[in-house]
């Protein structure tokens, strides 16, 4: 496995994490647009199967899933976020499913223009 592609996970999941649980506007500048809210988790999922030919998923996979206890974490210290626990947990459910998403786009775009591994 790459750790440079879990270690790109795990820091691009905690900064879309933010950005998205705390509602930052980072689309400020273009209002009326939608908002893309957990579908941005898509992007630590591709970064980091574009860094590991071998095990892409399991790479992002394995970043979400070691940054999840420490924006849960950093969710439950912050006093400007009140939500139930289970409400988190469906957040992060779906923040992970997203993650492995953005791995298997990738998977897919490697496997249908040719790109795949070849021994």
């Amino acid at each position: 496995m790459s750790w440079t592609g879990i270690t790109c996970c795990f820091v691009l999941y905690c900064l879309v994490f933010v950005a998205v649980r705390y509602e930052i506007n980072v689309d400020s500048l273009m209002q009326g647009k939608p908002r893309l809210g957990l579908l941005m988790f898509a992007i630590p999922g591709a970064v980091a199967a574009l860094t590991s030919k071998e095990a892409p998923l399991t790479v992002a996979l394995s970043g979400a899933l070691l940054a999840t206890p420490f924006v849960l974490g950093g969710l439950h210290l912050s006093t400007t976020v009140n939500g139930a626990l289970l409400q988190d947990l469906a957040f992060i459910t779906s923040a992970i499913f997203w993650c492995g998403s953005g791995a298997l786009v990738v998977m897919l775009s490697r496997t249908l223009l040719g790109h795949e591994n070849r021994p």
